[in-house]
Order: C-alpha cells, then structure tokens, then sequence
C-alpha cells in the first residue's frame, strides 16, 4: 500500500502535523500577553461624556462652555455664552489639558449636601440650589440624594434685570 507523505513541524509557538489529504491536529502554545487597548471614552457608559481641551485652569464638577475649540467656565451672567454650554467638568486640569465632562445622566460626588430638588448654574460655573435673581436661569438638573444630581441640561432662560 501507499503511504501518504507526513510533515512534522515542531518548533514555537505550535506544532503542525499534516497528512496527505488533510490537517490532521495543529496544537498552539501559550502566548505572552500583548500590548494594552485603546483606551475607551472618558465618563460612564452610554456615550454621556466627551473630552475637550481646557481654555484656563479648571476645577471638577463646573459648568463650561465650548467656543473656538476649548472650554471654559460658564458664568449666569455670560449671556455671549449662555448658549454653548458644554457639560460638567469630571476632573480639574491645568490650561491646555483634556479635561472630561458630562453631558447628562448620574452624577456622584461624595462631598456634597444637596437636598432634593433642582440644581442650577451659578456663578464662574458652579452648581447651586438657588435659582438665579438677574442674568440667565440654566437648569442643570436634579438632585435625588445628597451626594447625586442627575444631568439633563435645559434651555437658558434670560432673566428680567429689577
């Protein structure tokens, strides 16, 4: 009889033995770990966060705008700006850093106190629970505990000046 021509290969990573007609086995070897991923988006699942580049210095958890490719803080009183706001700042950054922000949903800090109800913009981009007397009333969303707001940023309203 016949016999069918074998080729035996055994060397690293596998050893690889065919037959005539078909592969009979192929045997790998452990690998080494490979390099790292990319990196995935900033902020929590779902796509409710971006980075940008930071215009000035900016500390966590303010309100920013975005004009001209960087962002900075938005102000009650801004009315240039009342309508470009950007999000809420994840992290603090120096000048010309990524700084990350939310765009809606849970936000968590366990440094603050507020009581339920609805968190607005305040001076140079800071929260409060005090709705605005003069300059824009913007709505950033609702405290459900005191250590969680819940971002759905609303339309600006311009206040009448007393």
């Amino acid at each position: 009889m016949d016999k069918a021509p074998v080729v035996l290969v055994d060397a690293q990573p596998f050893v690889l033995v065919v037959g005539r007609e078909q592969v009979v086995a192929v045997v790998t070897a452990a690998g080494s770990q490979g390099p790292p991923g990319r990196q995935g988006a900033p902020g929590p699942a779902g796509g409710s966060a971006v980075q940008r580049i930071a215009g000035e210095q900016l500390s966590a958890l303010r309100v920013v705008y975005e004009w001209a490719g960087v962002v900075r803080y938005l102000d009650l009183q801004d009315a240039e700006h009342i309508d470009q706001v950007a999000g809420v700042t994840l992290t603090a950054v120096e000048m010309g850093e990524l700084v990350n922000l939310q765009l809606a949903g849970p936000l968590d800090d366990a440094a603050w106190s507020w009581q339920p109800g609805p968190v607005w913009l305040g001076q140079a981009g800071t929260l409060t629970q005090t709705p605005p007397l003069d300059g824009h009333l913007l709505f950033i969303g609702n405290a459900v505990s005191p250590t969680r707001i819940i971002i759905n940023i609303d339309q600006p309203i311009a206040l009448a000046e007393e």
